[in-house]
């Protein structure tokens, strides 16, 4: 029988003979209190170096006294009075200068910096098209009609004293002017297909619509902000209206504009054709001189 000093049994030889006397295996005592088998075989053989941290072992020695009806707080007592583990001693805090090394420099620093304002920049230059593709301009092949040899004009009339009369316009058929669109209502975009646009003030360099309008959709230009004017690939792509009234389109179906006026007055004024040329008035021509008749006997 193994003896510890004063002639107490170890706590390795307590554990085993009473699991003896209990009828227990080691198996059975690791399932019931979920110690691993290694660690209950190195309580009874006292390989305490075998055991993991102090804390863990004692309540290792406690469960297994539990198993075998042993009182656990006196076999705990007996096992920290034997072992020569120590409880874990948490390291105190260094309180030493950090090593100059280890600090990055000034330099490093203010790269660092450098760097972070140059990417938030980008990004906001991104987020305001500055970095937009400008639309591709597509030549379009135009066929030219030739032009229409107008009717020569009819001779002035004589009056009865043989002079020329000064013809005189007619005047134009009812109808033949249309009515003038009202530039104080709201103007706006239709998109009849897809259509790249941009919606911006040169003057602030600010945008009030950058991307796609998508076909079937509409943007009514701020009336807010008289100076906006208009960049799109397409033009004819584009249904313009001023106060609902419907505006010649701006351009061909893939022709490219730039700095198109918005304002309802411009866009009016751009769709109205050019005031027809006065017709040329023929001079007055003096009446022919008819020679006198020779008097007779002269």
């Amino acid at each position: 029988m193994d003896m510890a000093d004063g002639g107490l049994r170890r706590t390795g030889a307590m554990l085993a003979e009473a699991r003896a006397a209990s009828g227990l295996t080691l198996e059975e005592i690791a399932k019931d209190t979920r110690v691993p088998l290694r660690h209950l075989r190195a309580l009874e053989a006292d390989q305490h170096d075998a055991l993991p941290a102090l804390p863990y072992a004692i309540g290792f020695v406690k469960s297994f006294a539990r198993a075998v009806k042993l009182n656990p707080e006196e076999v705990a007592g007996q096992f920290r009075a034997e072992t020569s583990k120590q409880p874990h001693q948490p390291m105190a805090a260094s309180m030493e200068p950090l090593d100059e090394r280890r600090v990055p420099g000034r330099s490093l620093v203010g790269a660092s910096v450098a760097v972070i304002v140059l990417v938030i920049a980008g990004l906001s230059a991104w987020g305001a098209g500055v970095f937009d593709p400008a639309p591709v301009a597509t030549s379009v092949e135009t066929t030219v009609a030739p032009p229409v040899e107008a009717p020569a004009p009819d001779p002035a009339p004589l009056a009865s004293d043989g002079s020329a009369v000064a013809a005189v316009a007619a005047p134009a058929a009812p109808g033949a002017i249309a009515a003038p669109v009202s530039a104080g209502g709201a103007v706006v975009l239709t998109a009849k297909e897809d259509v790249w646009i941009k919606i911006y003030d040169r003057d602030t360099r600010t945008s009030a619509r950058i991307g796609i309008l998508k076909a079937g959709e509409s943007y009514t230009v701020p009336a807010d902000q008289p100076g906006l004017l208009l960049w799109t690939g397409k033009a004819g792509a584009l249904a313009v209206t001023v106060g609902g009234r419907a505006l010649p389109p701006l351009g061909g179906p893939v022709q490219t504009v730039r700095d198109i006026s918005l304002t309802a007055a411009d866009l009016i004024a751009r769709s109205q054709p050019a005031p027809p040329a006065a017709p040329p008035v023929a001079p007055a021509t003096a009446p022919a001189t008819t020679p006198a008749a020779p008097t007779p006997g002269v």
